[in-house]
């Protein structure tokens, strides 16, 4: 199980984890990067917008759509104004055959929403709630249109309402980031106000979690850019479902009455054509206008009627949409938390680099000044070599199982891990002519001046490796080993010295692969000297 905070934290987590642990498989004449029953874990489904670079997120789509299968549709023509995509999915180019919100809203005479509401209003506890989106009795006929969400199922637990949904297939792009868990979010929250219930985690099995190999690249390059924070960091709002189940059909409908208005005046201000009454509702017919309209109403237009919106989050998004194309949106953002994410989350990956070799040295004097010489003072196999070891011991372990140390990341791992074999390596250099390791002028004894691992941690060249995780950790493990037996059998000090320098060049691959594809670990370790 992959647990992450947000939509944006789990679907760059899992882009990286495809590219770099996913098996190459051909589907349908179309290569992939696919992971079996892939379970992933979002804390706070309700932080529903993605922030991350590159990935060019179509938030209006997605809001459209959620709507539509709210509202039991399946027809195309509607969704089409905002899904541009949606007639390659249709057998007939008017409908989607397995549209998810017939089978939801009118499965026979059933509602399921309602029928699930009824279910968990009567019984708090039940363990029934289900609803059902693979129907055997048209979905083993060949289509273009197969549902890959196939379950939902829900339960209360402590007064929080959890969802699980099952899936055949999950695109991590276009399904899982593009669609899915936006959709979901939206029912998640609606359920959980109409029984009473706080919004509980969101879980999603996938038999195939896959890439396609026309992302590879890009994906790729959104690992690496991402800054690792989001909105939601800042104190963002966000706009609440408040609407009685009663009142809901009612609501719905008069969305779609104002969404046509809306298209037929889009250039009129926002607001200009009523309200449904409902925070989450009105939040997407604020999107749907601002889509039709900016093109019509140009950059100096579109930032006064985005400045007279609320911090939420559908404002940050529609910030970050349009800003590749109107840049000056981002110069003069009333929102202030708003403004201080697109601040922070501007910030380029050479500072990045810079920031992190900062914070390093900065933990190193903290350390080295509470614990002095603790760290050798029994000598390299008792104090100084076990150190390392429980460092690659650790990495060994989240390797084999997964599972890391409460409140510690592999990034947290990895920065010890180099810390110590860069202190070991001064260590060793002390018995060694001057000018081996630093320059003849450099203080001594070398291990105990911080200056000396300043300058090492200065000279640090972190670019991206290429490799995947498991077998960086896999060098990392055979290089220390062959340090501990060097110290065994008392190898001379400069072949000591060799081996640590090996150690150290896997560390620092390792590390330089763990700041780049998880910026979200970065920002947190950098967090006491980073400016956000």
């Amino acid at each position: 199980m992959s647990s992450y905070r947000n939509i944006s934290s789990a679907v760059v987590s899992s882009v990286r984890e495809l590219l770099l642990d996913g098996a190459e498989v051909v589907v349908k004449g179309r290569l992939t990067k696919e992971l079996i029953a892939k379970k992933t874990r979002l804390a706070q489904p309700l932080e529903r917008y993605l922030f991350v670079p590159r990935r060019n997120n179509d938030i209006v789509a997605q809001f459209a759509e959620s709507m539509w299968v709210l509202a039991g549709q399946n027809d195309i023509g509607w969704l089409s104004k905002y899904l541009p995509r949606a007639p390659l999915f249709s057998d007939d180019g008017n409908t989607w055959r397995g549209a998810y919100g017939p089978r939801l809203r009118r499965w026979g005479n059933i509602d399921q929403i309602d029928a699930v509401r009824k279910i968990l209003l009567a019984d708090r506890a039940s363990r029934q709630a289900v609803m059902t989106l693979f129907d055997p009795a048209v979905d083993y006929e060949p289509s273009k249109d197969i549902p890959c969400n196939n379950w939902i199922g829900w339960i209360i637990r402590e007064d929080r309402l959890h969802m699980s949904v099952a899936l055949r297939s999950s695109d991590v792009w276009w399904g899982f980031s593009g669609a899915n868990a936006f959709e979901w979010s939206i029912l998640h929250e609606m359920l959980a106000y109409w029984v009473n219930a706080e919004v509980g985690q969101a879980d999603y099995l996938a038999m195939s979690f896959h890439i396609y190999s026309d992302y590879f690249e890009r994906g790729g390059q959104m690992v690496t850019d991402f800054h690792g924070l989001s909105p939601y960091d800042f104190g963002i709002g966000r706009a609440p479902f408040a609407t009685p189940w009663e009142e809901c059909q009612l609501k719905l409908e008069r969305w779609f009455e104002l969404e046509a208005k809306i298209s037929a005046q889009p250039e009129a201000p926002l607001g200009s054509f009523g309200q449904v009454g409902d925070p989450l509702l009105d939040s997407g017919l604020t999107l749907l206008h601002v889509a039709q309209a900016h093109n019509t109403w140009g950059e100096e237009r579109l930032a006064y009627e985005l400045a007279q919106l609320p911090a939420h989050d559908h404002v940050a998004a529609l910030y970050e949409r349009y800003s590749t194309k109107y840049p000056g949106l981002l110069k003069a953002i009333p929102q202030q938390p708003i403004a201080d994410f697109f601040a922070a989350s501007s910030r380029r990956n050479t500072d990045i680099v810079s920031d992190f070799k900062v914070a390093l040295k900065k933990l190193h004097v903290e350390k080295d000044r509470a614990y002095g010489g603790a760290w050798k003072k029994r000598g390299e196999l008792v104090s100084i070599q076990p150190n390392i070891a429980r460092k690659v011991d650790r990495l060994d372990t989240l390797l084999m199982s997964g599972v890391g140390l409460a409140g510690e990341t592999e990034l947290d791992t990895a920065v010890d891990l180099l810390v110590y074999v860069e202190k070991y390596r001064l260590f060793l250099a002390e018995t060694l002519p001057p000018g081996v390791l630093l320059s003849e002028n450099a203080p001594i004894p070398l291990s105990s001046h911080e200056q000396n691992f300043d300058t090492l941690i200065d000279r640090l060249e972190l670019k991206l490796s290429t490799r995947p995780l498991a077998e960086i950790i896999e060098d990392v493990k055979k290089a220390f080993d062959a340090c501990w037996h060097g110290a065994e059998s008392y190898a001379v000090p400069q072949e000591r010295l060799v081996l640590a320098t090996r150690l150290s060049e896997y560390s620092i691959e390792l590390l330089s692969l763990l700041i780049h594809s998880n910026r979200q670990a970065l920002n947190t370790f950098l967090q006491p000297a980073a400016v956000v």
